[in-house]
Order: structure tokens, then sequence, then C-alpha cells
């Protein structure tokens, strides 16, 4: 097979390039491969969650050596698991030794080991040696971080280390290839001289099915049914032949629905095949589970409840669609009625983001007693360490602290910064859940569940209706609070755990993160 290069891109769109099929190589269906099973626990990759009214998430990137060995980013345990190409236990790496909070990014190369700590106050990449030792480490700029999109990271085809926004939308140079800081922005991704561009839908307007990707001078549109979710490029592989991840949304009764494929296109820019990514399967969102082996073969993690499968996906030349009718999903919705929700007055929309700001803008300085005092229970948020300022709130289980009440608790108070532990109150500690968060931008006086969101709230009939201040609702798992659309997704603020911040952040979401939500508006918002 042809030799992929080891690039990964990340370039977030939804594609579909109007082009006919003019490879015959594969097969009208062929299902994935299961290539090898890894233990769910302490001997394999772990999960956090798993109870009621809490984020369920894993392992959050999956990448594949020059040498045909898959690595996996284990970020409950906060290492790296190594295996053979027939899945034999290699190596461990503890990056606890190198004080990661939360791993948002893995890359491999001949002689390197990239992480990104991308749940760290200040995020940064590591570069470590094939044992874990650590060589160099490159702090990610402000303009660049998780309140503006950071999302991931590239390596370029010189080795250079490429920060990506927004899904991949945006890129820039944080190192270049001697491993010297050097950011700089970039318009294009280059990959063996021919570079790569995508702009994708406008979510906001009248056509959101429609974008298009630039290989150097050409121009190839593209187009789906329903709405343009996301798009990255995975390899490149010698002869310019290219593998782009497709995402297609489309909003049901129960929810986003995400029909993520990967399409194999050759260097013209023609549809060879497409497989299918087994997104329904996954019991964890996994942000980065697609990696390309040496040999051109495309290979998915998938995690299960009680296991983690790596597959091969196998192309084939068309795929059924799997979504719902276009206006199925909208005809079937139904506003649920206010039923007295305890505010007084309606909340404007310019109110709820001042209190979520309030939130992220937050200092507060934690004594040894905030951060380490006995509390039993407790687990303590990833990325505290010892005494000193933090900023934003502690995510907190059960917790629904305004910022007022959770920096008063604090020194001089005796009580606890956050617990992300088993899923009880402890009455020891504070802090807001996701929940709870919302409870306090929403200003109502009694906190309300992910379960009891949509009872104060109605459905929209399309996530192009979101407005700030508006909700994206797993019930019974987790909320996030609308602020924008990006270029691949959305901007949003979120009390959570997910990838150890274990605090309020601001940051982008993809929409195959967000598989499963239903978007909702507050019934006292202000008109």
């Amino acid at each position: 097979m042809k030799k992929t290069s080891p690039l990964i891109f990340a370039i977030l769109l939804v594609i579909v390039l109007t082009v006919t099929t003019t490879s015959a190589s594969y097969p009208d269906v062929n299902p994935p491969e299961l290539v090898f099973i890894i233990p769910v626990g302490p001997n394999g990759v772990q999960y956090h969650g798993g109870r009621p009214e809490m984020l369920t998430w894993g392992p959050t990137a999956f990448a594949i050596a020059p040498d045909g060995s898959f690595w996996i980013a284990d970020t409950v345990g906060n290492r790296l698991l190594h295996y053979s190409s027939q899945g034999k236990a290699l190596n461990t790496i503890n990056l606890k030794d190198h004080q990661v909070v939360g791993i948002g990014d893995l890359k491999i190369t001949a002689s390197n080991i990239l992480v990104l700590d991308i749940a760290a106050i200040i995020p940064r990449v590591l570069r470590l040696s094939p044992d874990g030792k650590l060589l160099a480490s490159y702090q990610v700029p402000k303009e660049w971080g998780i309140a503006n999109g950071l999302s991931g990271f590239a390596v370029g085809d010189q080795g250079q280390v490429l920060i990506e926004r927004e899904g991949g939308a945006f890129v820039s140079q944080l190192a270049d290839a001697n491993g010297k800081v050097a950011p700089v922005a970039l318009d294009r991704y280059t990959q063996h001289g021919r570079q790569y561009k995508a702009s994708p839908a406008d979510l906001t307007a009248a056509n959101a099915t429609r974008g298009h990707i630039i290989v150097n001078d050409k121009h190839i549109e593209v187009n789906v049914t329903h709405s343009l979710g996301g798009l990255r490029l995975l390899g490149v592989n010698a002869d310019d032949d290219f593998f782009a991840v497709v995402d297609e949304v489309a909003i049901a009764d129960s929810g986003v629905q995400v029909d993520q494929t990967v399409r194999h296109y050759n260097a013209a820019g023609e549809l060879q095949g497409l497989a299918r990514v087994p997104l329904a399967e996954q019991y964890t969102h996994v942000a980065h589970g697609l990696a390309v082996s040496p040999d051109g073969g495309v290979y998915a993690l998938v995690t299960r409840p009680d296991r983690v499968e790596v597959q091969r996906l196998r192309f084939s030349r068309e795929l059924k669609p799997i979504l719902p009718a276009a206006s199925a999903g909208e005809k079937n919705l139904q506003n649920n009625e206010y039923n007295g929700a305890a505010v007084l007055g309606c909340v404007t929309r310019d109110s709820m983001i001042s209190t979520a700001l309030g939130y992220i803008n937050n200092v507060k300085y934690l004594s040894l007693t905030n951060t380490d005092g006995t509390c039993a229970g407790r687990g303590k948020p990833r990325y505290i360490t010892g005494a000193g300022d933090y900023p934003s709130v502690s995510y907190d289980w059960g917790g629904w602290d305004t910022v007022s009440q959770f920096n008063g608790y604090m020194d001089p108070g005796t009580l606890q910064a956050g617990d992300v532990g088993t899923g009880t109150v402890e009455n020891c500690s504070r802090g807001d859940d996701c929940s709870g968060f919302v409870t306090v931008v929403w200003q109502l006086t009694t906190k309300y569940s992910t379960r009891m969101i949509p009872s104060v709230s109605k459905k929209l009939r399309s996530t192009s209706a979101l407005l700030p201040g508006d909700v994206m609702n797993e019930a019974g798992s987790h909320v996030v609070l609308f602020s924008s659309f990006g270029s691949n997704g959305i901007y949003d603020y979120e009390s959570t755990t997910y990838n150890g911040n274990d605090r309020v952040i601001y940051m982008f979401s993809t929409w195959a993160r967000l598989k499963g939500y239903s978007p909702l508006r507050f019934n006292n918002v202000c008109p």
C-alpha cells in the first residue's frame, strides 16, 4: 500500500466533494476489522464518571507511530499506553512525573513523543523521548489558548509543532523544525509542497450545507444534506492522496445527531471510498480517536463500558444515510411549557454572560487548607497543587456556589476547593458542577440537575437558533452554556471534569463531542 506521511492534521469541517467516485477497488459493504481489545481499569484504559449526573469521559487521543505501534492517551490515569500492532502492551509512561494536568492531544514521530497538556492553567506541548524523558516544553501563548479555541496540535512536514484552534480552522507554528520556540500564525497547512486550507459553512446562514477546501489553487466545493459539522485531514500519502474525517450534523427528538465518516480522496480531489466511524457505539467521546498507519490504514479507538477496541476501518464505494430525514427531527420536536421556575422577572442574555464571565475571570488565593485539608470522600481537582492564586471556580459535584460564595468559603475560610470524586455531596468542599453553574447563570433559586433543566426550558428546533445563554444539555450527564459559533463547533462556558479541567472554563467544543445533546432555551429569558 502507499506509504502515508506521519503528519496528522486536524482541520475540522464537514466535507462532501461533488465529484464522482472513480475507484473500483473498494467493495459495496466493508465492515470494520477488530484488531485488539484493551481492558478497562488500572491495567488498561480508565474512565471518570459513570454515575448519574456525572459526565463520563476517558481516553482523549490515539496515535500510530512510524513503526506501526499504537499509543493511547489514558487521560484519566494521566498516562500514555504503548501497544504493539498486535495489541501486546509494550510500555506505560506516567505523565504525573511531568506535572501534566490533562492530555488533550498526542503525536508520535520517529524520535519523539509529543503531548498537549490542554487542562493546565497555561497549556503546553511536551516533547518526550521514547522512554518518557522530558526533552522540551513549549507554553501555548494566551491568544492561542483554550479560551481562544485551542483544540489540538499537529506536527508539520519538517517536524514543526503546530497549534490548532477551532478544530484546525486556524493553525499557528509554536516551535520550528529545530525545536526552537518561533510563534507565527499560518494561513495553511503544508505537506509535500502542497498547501491545504478548509472553509466550513456558516451555521447561522440560510444555507449551512456548503463549504469548500482549497489544495494549492484548486477550489473544491463541498456539500452535505444536513449541516456541515467538521472535517479533519488525517494524512497525506506519498502520491498526495488524503483521508478526511467528515461530520454531518442533524437534529432529532433525541438531540444532536452526527454521522462521522472517513473519506479517501486522490490528489485530484476525487472520492475513492468511504468508511463510517462507529460514533453511535462510543461510550465516551474521544477527541482525537482516529489515526492513519504508515501503510495507509485508518484506525479508530472505540470505547465501550467494559473495554476499549482498536478497529481498522474498511472502505466501501458508498454508504447508506443514517441520519433522520431533513425535516423529521424538527417536526417532531415539542416545546416544553414554562412551569413557573423560581425567578424574579426575566433574565437578560447580557446578565447571563456577565455571570459566566465572572467565574472565568475570578482569581482566588487558596491556602493549604483549601487545597489539601481533610475532607473525607473528596477528589482533589487536578489543576490544584499547593497554596497559591488560582483562576476560576473549582468543579464540585452537587455544588452551585456563586463566585462570591466560593471565594468566601476559601481563605481565610477553611473549606476545600472542589470535589471531582465519587458523585456525592461533601459538606467540606465548595464549587459548582455543570448544572449548578447553569442554575446560577439562569438565576434559579434552587439547584436544577441536568434531568430537571428541560422542565424550565424549551427545545430549539435547530442548532442554528442558539443564542448566548442557551444551553446544550444531555439529561443525566452534562450541560454547557452556549456563547457563540466557532468555525467548526461552538464556544461554551461549562463547569467540567472533562480532560481533567476540573473547573469552570470557556472552551471550544466540536459537534462530535455534543452528539446526543439537546439545544434548550430558558423559559424566562428576556425576549
